[in-house]
């Protein structure tokens, strides 16, 4: 019976006497701790600690208010907003927007917390078909907020209508070919209200500008980038145009207005396009066709 009241004693001292071999008492859960910060089990055996949480970042908004991008033309501009504690690797994907089929992918690198304004031109790993996009915003640490959307969409074109605004595209006297005194239409009148804007239909080099009186009017000729096209401007608004011979210009930017100078019975704008160059071993097509596709 003494023996038995001894042996209670002994198991119910506290985990933190030890005898004086400097054994210590076992753990609660049979384990015992080891050098490294793991525990060992009676096997022997360790387990590794609770890896720490990584660092994770919240999306609270994001936006893109540019939602038509021309290719060759002003970018257009992701706007974020993150909350983090040290900054994480965010990137942005470029899906098709029909089946989300990933096509591209910009790493934005690591970025800290706060507001973030990236452009994106389309142009940043090869140029992208037209089409209509996804820009969708990404990070393995990232998640979004209640409120906020990752996600946005955008068309891709090519080419601008050379007109931002109203136009109607006129009678059978506006077609290119239609006869004029001596001579052929060469181009497709787009009539409009004066004052309306006249952008370039692409990218190029200011070729000409000019004037004409019994003519053309006030006239610009573009040479476009990476095609064979000069684009040409007439009757434009007196005083208007914003370029000079030997500009470069950006696809979609204001160049002149709808006007009607020179030979002109009302405000429109008289449009060429020519495969070579426009008087200089080139000859003008129907522009229509090109217009109704970037209308």
């Amino acid at each position: 019976m003494a023996l038995a009241v001894a042996a209670l004693s002994v198991a119910a001292l506290p985990a933190s006497a030890g005898a004086d071999g400097g054994g210590g008492a076992a753990a609660p859960n049979g384990r015992t701790p080891a050098p490294n910060g793991s525990t060992t089990a009676p096997d022997g055996a360790t387990s590794p600690t609770k890896p720490t949480r990584r660092a994770r970042a919240l999306l609270t908004a994001f936006e893109l208010r540019r939602t038509h991008l021309f290719l060759g033309g002003r970018a257009a501009r992701v706007r974020f907003t993150l909350s983090c504690r040290r900054p994480v690797a965010i990137r942005l994907h470029v899906l098709r927007a029909g089946d989300r089929a990933r096509v591209a992918t910009i790493e934005l690198g690591a970025l800290a917390a706060g507001r973030h304004s990236v452009p994106f031109t389309g142009l940043e790993a090869s140029p992208l078909p037209e089409g209509r996009y996804l820009l969708h915003l990404a990070g393995r640490d990232l998640r979004r907020g209640p409120s906020a959307s990752s996600t946005a969409e955008i068309r891709l074109s090519s080419h601008a209508f050379p007109i931002a605004g109203s136009f109607a595209w006129g009678g059978v006297d506006a077609r290119f070919g239609a006869l004029r005194k001596g001579h052929r239409h060469q181009g497709q009148d787009l009539p409009s209200v004066e004052g309306t804007p006249v952008v370039a239909p692409h990218a190029g080099l200011v070729e000409a500008v000019g004037y004409q009186a019994r003519g053309a009017g006030h006239y610009v000729v573009l040479d476009g980038d990476d095609e064979d096209y000069d684009y040409v401007f007439m009757h434009l608004r007196t005083g208007s145009t914003t370029v000079e011979q030997g500009d470069r210009v950006r696809t979609g930017q204001r160049i002149a207005e709808v006007g009607s100078t020179g030979e002109s019975s009302g405000p429109h704008l008289h449009f060429e396009v020519w495969v070579g160059g426009w008087y200089s071993g080139g000859q003008p097509i129907d522009p229509l066709p090109l217009l109704r596709d970037w209308a």
